[in-house]
């Protein structure tokens, strides 16, 4: 059949192409889960590696494919089983981020981030040199593409496994963390790649996730509340506090307040007050507020 039309801009129906779609989604049809770490999709069974026994009620499968052609199979299910609140250390904690400081607790401690894509950003520099100069439609550039993509996915699974480490870390040492909401989009705004690199988000879904498993209880203050303004000591509020600032005195007990550990206390603070957090209280008697 031929397509023909008299209006300017109109063109025939084009095809869709594989390459442009990354994931495709099943819901309650269309899959099987079979023995043997097997599942059939459609009319063809395949074989997959099971990262965790999968529990509760599957809802839906996910078929995603990764810029290197690796396929992963997500499943999402419907967990009925409410894991019990834990308090095993009787210890409360609130955490501020920062661009220098990837974490500083309410009490004293801070967190380095490593910024693993500044570290390699001659690496990635690099790579992308050669794969922009190889010509489009090659196999030479397809190599140098796939090579690129491996460079930006070890920096992503080494920051990863930090997270992991650092999430299971402080669920070890504290039964509840409180953070404040983060504004992820105006971040990104702000400070681009750097807010790329330290990849907030990420963390606090790994940090919930181990959170979950361990029975410990992660709360979230309201965005809007100014922690970095507020005197952690009198309670006084500033009107105005520019980023610029690391460190400022409170005119009203002078006391100073380092600008990162002073928010930190006051998120303790706010998350302590809480009505989420008067069962805690009553559970573990030794948390000091």
């Amino acid at each position: 059949m031929f397509f023909k039309h008299n209006k300017k801009g109109v063109r025939p129906p084009g095809f869709k192409k594989v390459k442009k779609y990354k994931s495709f989604t099943l819901k309650q049809a269309g899959y099987k889960f079979l023995g043997s770490n097997r599942v059939r999709i459609g009319n063809r069974v395949y074989q997959f590696w099971k990262s965790r026994e999968i529990e509760g009620t599957v809802k839906t499968l996910t078929i995603k494919r990764t810029p290197l052609g690796e396929l992963f199979m997500v499943v999402v299910v419907d967990d009925a089983v409410e894991p019990e609140i834990k308090f095993t250390t009787g210890r409360m904690a609130g955490f501020d981020f920062g661009l220098k400081t990837f974490l500083t607790c309410s009490d004293g401690s801070s967190i380095e981030s490593p910024q693993f894509l500044k570290q390699s950003l001659n690496t990635i520099k690099k790579a992308s040199k050669q794969h922009s100069k190889k010509l489009k439609g090659s196999s030479n550039r397809e190599r140098a593409r796939k090579n690129l993509v491996r460079k930006y996915e070890d920096i992503s699974n080494i920051r990863r496994d930090w997270f992991w480490k650092l999430a299971h870390d402080l669920t070890n040492r504290f039964d509840v963390l409180c953070f404040e909401t983060l504004n992820l989009k105006g971040m990104q705004r702000l400070w681009g790649r750097k807010i790329s690199d330290l990849a907030f988000g990420e963390f606090l879904q790994i940090l919930e996730w181990i959170a979950k498993k361990k029975g410990k209880q992660v709360i979230f203050i309201d965005q809007w509340y100014p922690s970095s303004k507020t005197c952690s000591n009198c309670g006084h509020v500033l009107e105005k506090l520019d980023l610029s600032v690391r460190e400022w005195r409170c005119p009203s007990c002078q006391s100073v307040n380092g600008r990162d550990e002073n928010a930190a206390k006051n998120i303790y603070a706010v998350g302590a007050s809480t009505a989420g957090l008067d069962d805690v209280r009553r559970a573990t008697p030794a948390i000091v507020v």
